[in-house]
């Protein structure tokens, strides 16, 4: 029997910076926001393969490749190579608005909206095949999952995946349906399920006690979550039998001072969450294994894995929940 599984997740991705509303600025460039790069530190994709490496462990990394569009040409790709050279799987990951600033700055017509369910079928599938191919491009491989920026997407969504040959996504999680993830699912739920040719895998999430100052749900994230929030939902939900999705992002491992992304320097609190978290995932592995997407597609298409989704779960520690938002209280001042 194949084990349900934990997939690390990043997304990787440029800030726009402000450019949107003040055009003296510009996006935030993918030597920055991906690699983090400043002076002789690269605080990004870097320190996150390093760490990675340490604990024998591959995640997959949810690439937008559209950065030419937001003025910075040729700088996605060697990002690509160097994710594919430490050996790390690429899918694909698209914000709408990076497209549509390219489109802003040559005159062209744009829909201001970085909300993939917010376009139509066709121009949904159109963004999705010109990624892919750019991801091809540039790894040799065809990516055959797919996160929407914010996950926005809808059910529409997949279908234009399923035009654009991708079979597998991951923008789902339960706590922003109803909001910025557009999906009309009535259903609350982990791990994944089928959508006709399309394999939702969702990021995972957990509930919270009704308590004063507490949101009512979260998603796997070690930026708002604590390792031990973590920890314990991904417990939960592979024990349930659904695969468990945490996530972080490129820039998730260090705190900048302005939306133009000055003075990088490290996020300690969230870098010592990703490290326990992947010493946890190391230590356990013979019962929770961990995977990637890739790995992921070639269990359902060769062994006939099927993937289980699972109930929300709850974790019932409000004192640990109100003191983990203490401190990140504190951790958001950039000189802490």
């Amino acid at each position: 029997m194949t084990l349900p599984g934990i997939f690390m997740t990043f997304d990787v991705e440029c800030s726009m910076g402000g450019a949107w509303g003040n055009p003296t600025l510009k996006p935030i460039s993918p030597r920055v926001g991906m690699m983090g790069e400043y002076g002789d530190k690269k605080l990004g994709i870097p320190l996150i393969c390093d760490i990675l490496s340490r604990n024998d462990l591959k995640a997959t990394f949810f690439v937008e490749p559209f950065n030419d569009d937001l003025g910075w040409p040729g700088e996605t790709e060697p990002v690509v190579r160097y994710l594919v050279e430490r050996g790390q799987d690429v899918q694909l990951h698209i914000h709408p608005n990076h497209v549509h600033y390219g489109l802003h700055k040559a005159g062209k017509p744009f829909k201001k909206t970085d909300q993939m369910a917010d376009l139509s079928l066709e121009w949904q599938t159109e963004l999705i095949t010109r990624g892919a191919d750019l991801l091809e491009t540039w790894t040799g491989t065809r990516p055959i999952a797919f996160r929407a920026g914010n996950m926005g997407a809808s059910e529409e969504t997949l279908a234009a995946l399923a035009d654009a040959g991708l079979w597998i996504d991951s923008s789902y999680t339960f706590p922003y349906v109803g909001g910025q993830c557009r999906f009309a699912e009535t259903e609350r739920y982990n791990g994944g399920k089928w959508y006709g040719e399309v394999l939702e895998v969702a990021l995972s999430a957990y509930r919270q006690p009704n308590f004063p100052g507490l949101h009512p749900a979260k998603p796997v994230d070690l930026m708002g979550s604590s390792f031990e929030e973590c920890r314990d939902a991904a417990r939960l939900i592979c024990d349930a039998g659904g695969d468990t999705v945490a996530i972080l992002h490129s820039f998730s491992l260090f705190k900048v001072r302005d939306h133009q992304y000055t003075g990088g320097k490290l996020n300690r609190v969230v870098t010592r969450r990703f490290e326990k978290f992947c010493g946890w995932m190391n230590a356990v592995r013979a019962q929770y294994p961990a995977r990637t997407f890739a790995e992921l597609g070639r269990l359902v298409r060769e062994e006939g894995y099927q993937p289980k989704a699972v109930p929300p779960c709850t974790i019932n520690k409000p004192l640990r929940a109100l003191v983990r938002k203490a401190v990140q209280g504190v951790n958001n001042f950039y000189w802490f």
